[in-house]
């Protein structure tokens, strides 16, 4: 992951404090206070931010076995995954 990101915009742009915003990824508050300052942020905290606060998943609804499935379907059958992918774009698009 090349870009940068700043964790406080992103947590004051969800509307969210600091034990809220930091605890759903499993990091204190201090902890996450002190990457809001600039200390330098682990890759793996870092992904896990994106994951759940920018790219919106919810790990407590992640199952291994859907992860695979998804896996499967876009090694075996690309083009239903790309169909399925379309369809769910839109059906984001027509709920906002």
């Amino acid at each position: 992951m090349t870009k940068k990101f700043s964790p406080r915009d992103i947590r004051k742009q969800l509307g969210m404090n600091q034990q809220d915003f930091w605890s759903q990824i499993g990091v204190t508050q201090s902890g996450g206070s002190r990457y809001e300052s600039g200390r330098n942020m682990p890759k793996p905290v870092a992904e896990l931010l994106r994951v759940v606060h920018i790219e919106g998943i919810d790990l407590a609804k992640l199952r291994k076995e859907e992860i695979q499935v998804l896996e499967l379907l876009r090694s075996e059958r690309p083009e239903l995954m790309d169909e399925l992918l379309q369809k769910a774009q839109q059906n984001e698009v027509a709920s906002h």
